[in-house]
């Protein structure tokens, strides 16, 4: 699975006099009507709950605007399908994305218990001594007057020593469903200024020292040791909080790494 690490990030609110568009990051009802859609596929072998056999699963909101729907979905065929794989096509929809994850799993099983043998012996989490899953749930996690947020949960395994999963945070212009970026919200000129703030927050909550290096031997994956943001943020009624994945920055067992910006440490460079 990729990871979208980008040179700082991002959000807008401004605290200037008049047009003040501290209003638009206060919290609303769910006035955007939408309803839960959901799709299931499974491999033949799927006979009861514990078989041993592979399933696809996506949960999804789907509101009244049908281009918006398919830039959701969208979202969730980005997150499992790798642009540079050049072996496979990029799927149109989800069927075509889960096909061949199901199909996989049972030709494997088709190929015999000495396959099996053999893969387990040479993959100690064993490759198909547990059921194959790909999961992704995605919810409205918080409306404003102007944005609208989403929460995406994945979980994905298909053998190895553990299942990996991960988060993802969507940030949406109500009136049109444009998503929003760094850009959109913050002032030409923000990237050092923001990464100089973020930093410093995050070294005061990872407990590290200003002369501590990022490096691998420290725990760290920033490479040349230099801190940045990725794209994978959210708007809280606090701050912006950006969220990095397992492997990301950090080794599997670290999990994930929250860093909430706090508003009120962004004013000057938001628009």
């Amino acid at each position: 699975m990729k990871k979208k690490l980008l040179f700082i990030p991002f959000l807008a609110l401004l605290w200037s006099c008049g047009n003040s568009p501290k209003n638009d990051l206060d919290s609303t009802t769910d006035t955007l009507k939408y309803a839960i859609k959901g799709f299931v596929k499974h491999s033949q072998n799927c006979v009861k709950r514990d078989s041993l056999c592979a399933t696809v699963m996506f949960q999804y909101p789907q509101f009244e605007s049908i281009s918006f729907n398919e830039v959701i979905k969208n979202e969730i065929l980005n997150i499992y399908h790798d642009d540079n794989d050049t072996t496979k096509s990029r799927p149109k929809n989800f069927e075509e994305l889960a096909t061949p994850f199901v199909n996989d799993y049972d030709l494997k099983l088709k190929e015999g218990k000495s396959f099996v043998n053999q893969a387990n012996a040479q993959n100690s989490g064993g490759f198909l001594a547990t059921p194959w899953y790909m999961e992704a749930y995605t919810k409205v996690a918080r409306q404003t007057k102007k944005y609208l947020m989403l929460h995406t949960n994945t979980n994905w395994f298909m053998g190895g020593n553990h299942a990996i999963s991960m988060e993802y945070y969507y940030v949406y212009n109500r009136a049109n469903f444009k998503r929003i970026t760094l850009d959109d919200l913050f002032q030409k000129g923000y990237d050092q200024k923001l990464l100089l703030i973020a930093e410093e927050i995050f070294r005061k909550q990872e407990k590290l020292k200003p002369a501590d290096k990022l490096s691998e031997e420290s725990g760290y994956f920033f490479e040349n040791q230099r801190f940045i943001l990725n794209d994978n943020f959210t708007l809280t009624d606090s701050g912006v909080k950006f969220l990095f994945n397992v492997y990301e920055i950090k080794p599997y067992a670290a999990g994930l790494t929250e860093l909430e910006i706090p508003y009120e440490d962004l004013k000057g460079i938001l628009k």
